[in-house]
């Protein structure tokens, strides 16, 4: 996993470098670049912030950074390297969450595959 990061806020940036220790290269060898400011690239981003265009929104715990950026990789079908991921401060709280979205995306696709054979 390589990451890049393009933060104006220098505090943000400080938590990044902690939360991220180890997998921080520069924009060209990235794989996902963290931002806090909207910007352009080929690939592929993260967006933290306040904004609704955000996709993780502060305050944040280093376990639900990483959820954001395997999610983000899923998406992208960058699957490299995300399985050496260790979420290890994960709570009740986002394990449940996590175990529900998955049970509801296996009880629609349940559904879908039951009426796409009824027709």
């Amino acid at each position: 996993m390589k990451i890049a990061l393009s933060c104006r806020s220098v505090l943000l940036e400080k938590s990044l470098r902690k939360f991220l220790a180890g997998y921080i290269v520069d924009g060209d060898d990235a794989d996902l670049i963290v931002s806090d400011h909207p910007i352009k690239s080929d690939k592929e981003l993260l967006r933290i912030g306040s904004d609704d265009g955000a996709d993780l929104s502060k305050p944040f715990s280093r376990s639900r950074l990483m959820i954001k950026i395997e999610e983000k990789l899923q998406a992208s079908k960058s699957k490299k390297a995300i399985k050496s991921f260790q979420i290890e401060e994960e709570s009740l709280e986002e394990k449940i969450h996590a175990a529900a979205n998955r049970f509801a995306e296996e009880l629609i696709r349940i559904v879908k595959e039951h009426y796409e054979t009824k027709r």
